[in-house]
């Protein structure tokens, strides 16, 4: 290897560098020279020898190539190259297209290494562009090199292929290709989730807040021993709920194991007269409500509710029974202003794509074992999405035309195929990665007719029945319990808070008005004193944002409109272009401004309502 490579790797990649140092050389891969006296690459496979590059010239080869992507590569972005053979592609995209920063993907250490003996790094100044070099040999390195690629960029990068690759690591190529193409969808995924619940995520928990004063934390204010070592059935709405009806109620009988109903399941379970021992819930959206309807028009007070603090606010208005909570993660006004008397800390369900898999988090905790899914279906029978008993207005019980085309085949329970869509997917591969991380516990999957869930062994709710403790194991949990929170503590934030919120406009406003004169300074060309302006605008925004006001409401509803600004201001952080500097920082900071005061009125007027509430309590 060049000394220089060494040196370069050294810096920028030392890992790599102690790992070609181990390569043994085998012999499979090795320089020649092409026609025209060029290094060129060959390596064996299968038998065959085959090049990497033109074994006649590699730099005109290179050279279409470019000509090649013309028109689908725009200039001045950023680009991951897959495949470094000798380099040859990377020198003719990378100095015609310019890109502020590119990444280079390969697949064999003894490629890398046969490359990094000819191809002098130092010698091309676009090197110092090299975001990151990614070396991966096995399938456990593909998202953790994608993540550092695209998680801090808005903009996916281009890909370019070097066509060689496709044939020579076919594989490795396409395993790459659905890692991105995958990771970007869910990015995309998370991205739509936080931009359509972060304001709604907020109000709910302010218009929460005094339930949590009134009713007992079930992670932090129960005695844990009622359910420790004790079955926990955990049942979903899914179709396949119809046919354990008959179990679910001779459990109930025999207090032989805990039901917890989730989401919608509980109007099943009502309309075949089975009152679970708790209902979970925890669905932002206003149409929450509705999942209770049924039960709140019947005065049913005996099924006790539990739910997250980031709940639908208007789910709890009204409920018959009695009612317990757990603290979300996205709900920080709580973070911020709870604290236990007894507990340093206290524990939170992280948010997660469906009631199901929150409750499952909560039930490890309870140290509930072993756990049932029931109804867990995570797919659709007959075209079916619930089980019978759930009916809504807003959402058709059966799946249309329309949303039949968005359905797949996955595999089953029993090794056959049912009919999925991505959501569900998308919900049972977070519960995946929950059951992964559960140590200790036993949970059966009871799903006739359901997907397949990893981490979980598959047997008929009948044949379980049976196995279930015979002594009445399970005893009432919910008696006369009542919250431990530090109302001093509270009653302090508070204040802080209310007292805030008077002055946080007018901070808002001066981030405004500075913004507005960087934006004239520029017009002027008054390049000097732009780092100057720059501080001031750095000192005005750690005003605001060291404020309650802005990391508990501010920053949590405007997520997905600061992650948007963080990164393009951070893109252009070290530009030498001050002009474009200028004019990022100018807009993104326009971009901030609208969003902390379209934020802020909408929540001013609650935060005195409430904070009046917390205080007047004393």
């Amino acid at each position: 290897m060049l000394t220089d490579n060494r040196v370069f790797l050294k810096e920028k990649a030392s890992g790599i560098l102690e790992r070609l140092d181990a390569v043994f050389d085998s012999g499979r891969v090795g320089c020649v020279e092409a026609k025209n006296g060029q290094k060129t690459l060959q390596i064996e496979k299968n038998g065959r020898m085959l090049l990497v590059h033109s074994g006649y010239d590699p730099g005109k080869e290179a050279a279409m190539i470019m000509e090649r992507l013309r028109g689908k590569l725009k200039e001045k972005e950023p680009v991951i190259f897959i495949g470094f053979g000798l380099g040859y592609h990377i020198d003719a995209i990378a100095e015609r297209l310019l890109p502020p920063w590119f990444s280079v993907i390969e697949f064999s250490p003894e490629v890398l290494k046969a490359a990094l003996s000819v191809y002098d790094i130092k010698k091309r100044k676009f090197f110092k562009g090299l975001k990151h070099l990614h070396l991966i040999e096995n399938e456990e390195q593909i998202l953790p090199a994608i993540v550092q690629d695209v998680d801090d960029v808005n903009r996916p990068p281009q890909l370019v292929i070097l066509p060689s690759y496709e044939r020579i690591f076919k594989e490795e190529v396409a395993r790459y290709l659905s890692g991105f193409q995958q990771y970007l969808k869910e990015k995309k995924s998370r991205y739509v989730t936080t931009l359509h619940f972060e304001k709604r995520w907020i109000i709910n928990s302010l218009q929460n807040f005094p339930y949590l004063l009134k009713t007992p934390n079930l992670l932090a204010d129960f005695d844990r021993s009622l359910f420790e070592n004790k079955p926990a059935v955990l049942v979903a709405a899914g179709p396949s709920l119809n046919e354990e009806f008959d179990h679910l109620k001779r459990i109930k009988e025999d207090r032989s194991a805990y039901i917890f109903s989730v989401g919608s399941a509980i109007n099943a379970l009502i309309e075949h007269g089975i009152y679970p021992h708790a209902a979970f819930t925890y669905d932002p959206t206003p149409h929450n409500q509705f999942v209770f309807q049924k039960l709140k028009e019947k005065g049913i007070t005996e099924i006790p509710l539990v739910f997250g603090s980031s709940v639908g606010f208007e789910t709890l208005k009204d409920y018959p029974g009695k009612m317990a909570h757990f603290i979300t993660s996205q709900d920080w006004l709580s973070a911020y202003t709870l604290k236990h008397r007894e507990l340093a800390d206290i524990d939170i369900a992280m948010d997660s794509p469906s009631i199901a898999i929150i409750t499952l988090q909560i039930l490890d905790r309870l140290n509930c074992n072993p756990i049932l899914l029931v109804g867990q279906n995570f797919s659709f029978r007959e075209r079916k999405r619930y089980a019978s008993g759930i009916e809504y207005d807003m959402v058709d019980s059966e799946l249309g035309e329309k949303e039949m085309e968005g359905t797949f085949e996955t595999e089953s329970v029993d090794g056959g195929k049912v009919l999925t869509n991505e959501g569900y997917m998308q919900m049972k591969k977070s519960m995946e990665y929950v059951l992964e991380g559960m140590i200790g516990k036993t949970v059966y999957n009871t799903t006739k007719k359901g997907a397949k869930i990893e981490h979980t062994i598959y047997r008929e709710l009948s044949s379980l029945v049976d196995e279930l403790p015979k002594n009445g194991i399970v005893l009432p949990w919910f008696t006369d319990e009542r919250p431990n929170y530090d109302r001093s503590f509270i009653e302090e934030k508070w204040k802080t808070i209310v007292s805030e919120s008077e002055s946080i406009g007018e901070k808002i406003d001066e981030i405004r008005k500075m913004t507005a004169k960087i934006e004239q300074t520029l017009q002027m060309r008054k390049l000097h004193k732009m780092e100057h302006l720059y501080q001031s605008l750095e000192g005005k925004v750690n005003g605001l944002q060291n404020t309650l006001v802005y990391k508990i409401f501010l920053r949590s509803m405007t997520q997905f409109e600061t992650e948007i600004a963080s990164k393009e201001i951070a893109a252009v952080r070290n530009s030498e272009d001050a002009i474009k500097k200028g004019q990022t920082v100018v807009k993104e900071y326009r971009r901030l401004v609208d969003a902390w005061e379209a934020a802020f009125r909408t929540i001013k007027e609650e935060i005195k309502k409430i904070g009046g509430e917390v205080l007047d309590a004393r």
